[in-house]
């Protein structure tokens, strides 16, 4: 491998990292575990509201949920696990 094929292999490895990172910017503050509200809770609430969930998971310490919100468009959002309420990035 050449030494501009190197290059440009590092700087497109580097550019694909740094937009993996950017994509979970979301965050939640440290809360102990007994103070979280319940997945199931979490689902119910979504789903009484028109969702279709078909992934949830902890990301960041917040719950990471995948599916399709009440107006059938596809998702990827953050909620805070104590109050359940909508996490956004900083910006």
């Amino acid at each position: 491998m050449n030494r501009t094929l190197r290059h440009f292999a590092a700087t497109l490895l580097a550019a694909s990292t740094a937009t993996a990172f950017a994509q979970h910017a979301e965050k939640c503050e440290p809360i102990p575990k007994e103070e979280w509200k319940s997945q199931a809770e979490l689902e119910k609430k979504l789903t009484d509201q028109g969702w279709k969930v078909t992934r949830v998971k902890i990301e960041n310490g917040c719950y990471e949920v995948y599916g399709r919100d009440e107006k059938n468009r596809k998702v990827e959002t953050f909620f805070h696990p104590k109050t359940l309420a909508v996490v956004t990035a900083p910006k």
